[in-house]
């Protein structure tokens, strides 16, 4: 449609780079000279233009009369290759949310500079813009913007628009979503099964692809699945099934990046079934540069989100290899502006878009603001960051990373042991962002072994102002493998009432979450020290005294020995728990020594707690009302339905006689007093102690001093 100029002229910015002593321009009413049947030019585009650069139609700049000051540092056209300035320099003015705190969270989001909302609030004052589908001036002039930003999204990640297009999702869940379910369709037009492999350290979103899958597999190991790429895809797919393999570019647990080798070497060696590769760069992309300029070795679908990039807009992208794009094809849903005409009385029949994978995917009206500030949120990475914005923030972040691995890994109680657990694949190289990204995942110890729980810990954080996350942060693969569950274990926490929405954070003498500290282009080394300095003054024992105060005034602890190697049999002992704090075990709560036994237990010397030169110290002597009680058997969630069965049906039944006005509730309190005994972790969840402190503080009282929760002789 054609476009008149007068409204093309106000979305204009001007071209030059924004420095200090300029500043922003946006469009007016004031009267232009121009055609008002102008139509839209022919592009040039430049990887580092804005959308409005691309979409300049004027010769001369138009007269602007809408002025915001703005102060970013700019980044030079003349030197491209120049660094940006320190971080520091400008994060008090571009970043004022983070005076007085510190946020390491980076992995969850990253942060909005303060230009970026100016801007992109000065663009949508000073600009009128309507639905894209309706045939207006506004609504062609919000079209002819959403397809420049899409191409310079391509071109953000060195990606040819002749070679890859883009559709705009809510996020990067919702990107894998969409190629499940197109290719779901095409393999029933085409009858052919589908077969699914993804890698352990795979988010939620990518594990849960497999259940539209009647055969899957997960590869456990990089080298697995090196193996099955050499061999030609043995093991799976086979000939006429259609196959899909995804995994992460970073795990978001560890921050440990994969190979990005895999795709084009899959694309060269499968030649019996045809097999896509789908990459997950929700991680990677927010502080690695995301280099799609090889079509013949890149993934067939990468799925991200741009807040985890830029903070803000809160939207997502597929980005699709043309050559692979007809396995999308196939879909049977279609929605608003993704069809050319519908028969809806009396017959079913429909005509789709025959256009690009963008036009056949993008159901209904596009989130066209989200997309508008993410053109300036481009543009705002490459005045802050420089012209390579993503390989500055690659250096800064793998430097801090570096800082931070160094600074956790150094932390020692007096007797040596340290106090941070740190899970990191033994091929990770902190400052080598080939290989790992800025983020570290841990959980804290006391100096006799002892667990703090990873929200107990994220709390007391907060507390200070130092924001991370905590839990197992929807990577159910590094969970089971770095905290060592097995599905067996994870079967009998859940039994017992762990949730991820609500867990208990030790159970079976194990954690069921860890700590997760993320860095972000706008983190600097006083988050990192803020962070070292908090776990030391917290958790850093400098004598036994000491260890015993803390863990007494905590009372957040389920202390275990350093876990003990298999024996000739190939299973477990029983954990040696005797401490203070611990929660006596019940006739259905299994990993229980007798005082005897814990006596002559002691550390592998396998474990990576024992040293030949450091000691751990001796536990206190177990209560001598212990002595003549027996090993327990093993703990059986069988065991705790039954437990539980008769106690929900009884307040069930005085709920009908108004003896509780709230059984919802009740149940609720029994289930987390039974959650702390099955564990062995008197402390209920932080959400837990949320709703109530009352029934916390009760629950807390009954685990550490009620009576010996077994049955006496």
């Amino acid at each position: 449609m054609d476009i008149p100029a007068h409204l093309l002229s106000d979305a204009v910015y001007t071209s030059d780079e924004i420095s200090p002593s300029k500043r922003i321009k946006s469009a007016s009413n004031s009267s232009r000279k121009a055609s008002s049947t102008a139509r839209l030019p022919s592009r040039s585009y430049n990887p580092h233009s804005s959308a409005e650069d691309i979409s300049s139609t004027s010769d001369s700049e138009p007269d602007h009369g809408y002025q915001t000051d703005f102060t970013t540092p700019a980044a030079s056209d003349s030197y491209p290759d120049e660094m940006p300035d320190d971080v520091e320099d400008f994060r008090d003015r571009e970043y004022p949310q983070l005076k007085g705190k510190t946020y390491l969270d980076h992995g969850g989001t990253t942060l909005y500079a303060k230009s970026l909302v100016e801007e992109f609030s000065a663009d949508l004052i000073s600009n009128l813009y309507g639905n894209p589908h309706s045939a207006s001036s506004p609504s062609a002039l919000s079209g002819h913007r959403v397809d420049a930003i899409r191409e310079r999204a391509l071109r953000f990640f060195n990606a040819d628009p002749e070679e890859f297009d883009l559709v705009f999702v809510a996020n990067a869940t919702a990107a894998i979503k969409m190629v499940i379910d197109c290719m779901k369709d095409h393999a029933a037009a085409s009858n052919t099964p589908i077969w699914y492999g993804y890698h352990r350290d795979a988010h939620t979103s990518i594990v849960g692809v497999r259940e539209s899958t009647k055969m899957h597999r997960c590869f456990t190991s990089d080298e697995e699945v090196d193996i099955w790429i050499n061999s030609g895809g043995l093991g799976g797919p086979r000939a006429r099934q259609l196959g899909l393999f995804a995994y992460p570019g970073q795990s978001n647990m560890t921050g440990r990046r994969l190979p990005q080798s895999w795709p084009g070497r899959i694309r060269k060696s499968f030649h019996k079934a045809a097999t896509y590769t789908l990459l997950d760069a929700a991680a990677l992309a927010s502080t690695a540069p995301l280099d799609l300029s090889d079509a013949a070795t890149a993934p067939d679908f990468v799925a991200l989100s741009f807040y985890k990039i830029f903070g803000f807009p809160n939207v997502g992208a597929l980005i699709v290899r043309k050559d692979s794009a007809h396995v999308l094809e196939s879909r049977k849903y279609f929605g608003g502006g993704t069809v050319e005409m519908i028969i809806a009385i009396n017959d079913t029949w429909h005509a789709k878009k025959e256009g690009s994978i963008h036009d056949r995917l993008e159901d209904g009206t596009l989130p066209f603001h989200s997309i508008f500030a993410l053109d300036h949120a481009m543009n705002v990475h490459e005045r802050l960051y420089g012209q390579n914005p993503m390989k500055f923030i690659s250096m800064h972040t793998a430097q801090l990373g570096k800082q931070l691995y160094e600074g956790v890994a150094g932390l020692k109680h007096a007797n040596g042991l340290p106090v941070c657990r740190i899970y990191k694949d033994e091929n990770a190289i902190y400052g080598d962002p080939s290989v790992q990204g800025a983020t570290i995942a841990f959980n804290v110890q006391l100096a006799d072994g002892s667990l703090v729980g990873f929200e107990d810990v994220e709390e007391a954080a907060d507390d200070r102002n130092i924001f991370v996350r905590s839990g197992s942060l929807c990577n159910p693969g590094g969970v089971a493998t770095y905290l060592n569950w097995s599905p067996a274990e994870m079967k009998a926490a859940f039994a017992a009432g762990h949730r991820c929405s609500n867990p208990t954070q030790i159970m079976l003498g194990k954690p069921t979450g860890v700590v997760r500290v993320s860095l972000g282009a706008m983190s600097t080394s006083a988050d990192v020290q803020t962070l070292i300095r908090f776990l030391n003054d917290t958790y850093v024992s400098r004598g036994s005294q000491y260890l015993t105060a803390t863990a007494v005034k905590l009372g957040q602890t389920a202390p275990i020995s350093p876990p003990p190697s298999p024996g000739a049999t190939g299973h477990l002992p029983p954990l040696d728990i005797p401490h203070p704090l611990f929660v006596p075990g019940t006739q259905h709560t299994g990993s229980y020594l007798t005082p005897s036994t814990a006596a002559s237990a002691g550390p592998s010397e396998n474990t990576p707690w024992d040293s030949h030169d450091t000691a751990l110290p001796q536990q206190p002597p177990p209560p001598s009302a212990e002595a003549d009680k027996p090993p327990l058997p093993p703990f059986n969630p069988a065991d705790y339905i039954k437990l539980r069965r008769p106690w929900e049906e009884e307040l069930r039944k005085q709920r009908q006689t108004q003896q509780y006005a709230n059984v919802g509730m009740e149940i609720k309190v029994r289930e987390l007093e039974d959650a702390s005994v099955f564990s062995r972790n008197p402390t209920p969840s932080v959400k837990a102690r949320k709703f109530g402190r009352s029934v916390v503080n009760l629950l807390r009282t009954k685990s550490h001093f009620a009576e010996v929760r077994y049955e006496q002789p």
